[in-house]
Order: structure tokens, then sequence, then C-alpha cells
């Protein structure tokens, strides 16, 4: 009975778990990931500022961007893929033309995803209007200030350390 008992038990636990699925080296390395907290401050009249939770991966060719609120709820989620750009919330799709459209109408304005993702990587690279201070980025702090064209625009990345 105490075996039969324990075969029971055993047999109950591993139908609860969830298999692992196997990656390569090669898909873990190809699929970066970032998890902190963004703002987006836009010093227009009235300014605008976004602020959230995030959870970025992948390139700026096929990404995703997670928005979270402070309870860790899914605001929003931004997509993107070649050809293809989208923002799903509350259970609704709205397709974009490009991925500057998509982050201008969360943020307020055109955020440079291309050069975000080098910044991310420690990589200065230029964007056009665009001031990068990676000074802080060893202990997860990015700031980045677009001051051409007006109005100035402030990113601020803060990253979860592990």
């Amino acid at each position: 009975m105490r075996t039969w008992f324990s075969f029971c038990f055993v047999l109950l636990l591993t139908a609860c778990t969830t298999p692992k699925t196997l990656t390569s080296d090669s898909q873990k390395l190809s699929t970066k990931q970032w998890q902190g907290r963004i703002s987006v401050t836009v010093q227009s009249d009235p300014p605008s500022l976004m602020s959230a939770s995030f959870s970025l991966e992948g390139d700026a060719q096929d990404g995703a961007l997670h928005l979270f609120s402070p309870f860790g709820t899914t605001l929003s989620t931004l997509q993107w893929r070649p050809g293809s750009s989208q923002w799903l919330q509350d259970g609704q799709q709205r397709h974009f033309d490009s991925l500057a459209h998509l982050t201008e109408k969360i943020t307020g304005a055109v955020l440079p995803i291309e050069a975000m993702f080098d910044w991310l990587e420690g990589r200065v690279t230029p964007s056009a209007g665009w001031q990068t201070d990676l000074s802080a980025l060893s202990s997860g702090t990015l700031v980045a200030k677009r001051l051409a064209p007006e109005p100035l625009v402030v990113l601020r990345i803060k990253l979860d350390t592990p």
C-alpha cells in the first residue's frame, strides 16, 4: 500500500510539471532580453510623461516591448518585425506602418529603437538629434536626450540587476 501511494504521489507531481523546452546556445544568444523601468518625458505643451516597468526582447528588426503597471499587470505590448508593427492593449490590436509611428503614438515622441538596442549593449551608436549618456550603464542606468528637433525628449532606462 505504501509503495502504491508513493508511486501515485510521484506520478501526480510529474503530471503537474511543465516540460522544459530545450534551446540551443545559438538561440539563447540571439534572443536578448532586458527588464527594468522606462520613462519618456516630452517637454511639449503640455508636457507628457510615460513611465512603466518593462521587458524588452529581440532586436531592432524583430522584437517586443512589454509595459507593466506597478502591480505587474500588462498595460500594453509593442511588437515589430520587418513590415509589421503593432500595439496590443486591452485585447485590441492596432497596426502601424512603422515602428517610428508606433513609438510616437505610445510615448509622444519617435524613439530611436535601433540605437537603443546598441545603447543597452554599451555601444555608443549615434542617432540624429539624440545625445546618449552610457556612463552609468554598468549600474543599469541609461539616459538619452533628443535635443533636435524640439521638443526636448528624455528617455531614461533603469535596468534590473541580476
